[in-house]
């Protein structure tokens, strides 16, 4: 088992929570030897931190929201993936195995400049993007426990 950053919309996490059952297969990000590799994390806990971070900025390219559901999972790696960004593949994810939920408050500085510059993007040009590294700096992920998914919204 390994502990999955999934990106995750509002229409996605509500479908997600009413049927019990995420539909596989899935792009999640993971602390994979390619994202030791290339951040060099000083520890563990940092490591971990960054797959939450790049799953962040791929839900926000592919949705204009940093939503990442949390969930340890079997994952494999994706035949010519972001191995820099420690993408990984996944079957059916039960919501029950959610562990945790992050987002963005609405109001989190510089997120509407980031989601409009990146909407889109691959995740590679959206990491680089100088309104990401901005969000990044200036925009905490708020924690939030599966049973508060509906305070993110429904997309």
């Amino acid at each position: 088992m390994t502990l999955l950053f999934l990106p995750v919309d509002g229409a996605q996490l509500a479908e997600w929570a009413a049927a019990g059952v995420l539909t596989g297969p899935l792009t999640a990000y993971a602390v994979t030897p390619g994202l030791v590799a290339a951040f060099e994390p000083a520890d563990a806990e940092e490591a971990e931190h960054l797959a939450l971070l790049v799953a962040s900025i791929a839900a926000l390219a592919a949705s204009g929201a940093r939503q990442v559901a949390v969930v340890e999972a079997e994952a494999r790696p994706v035949a010519g993936g972001a191995t820099d960004f420690g993408e990984v593949t996944t079957g059916d994810l039960r919501f029950g195995a959610v562990a945790s939920l992050f987002a963005d408050e609405p109001a989190a500085p510089g997120l509407a400049a980031a989601a409009a510059a990146v909407a889109g993007l691959p995740l590679q040009a959206a990491w680089d993007h100088p309104a990401v590294i901005t969000l990044l700096e200036e925009a905490d992920l708020l924690w939030h426990g599966p049973g508060e998914w509906e305070s993110l919204g429904t997309g």
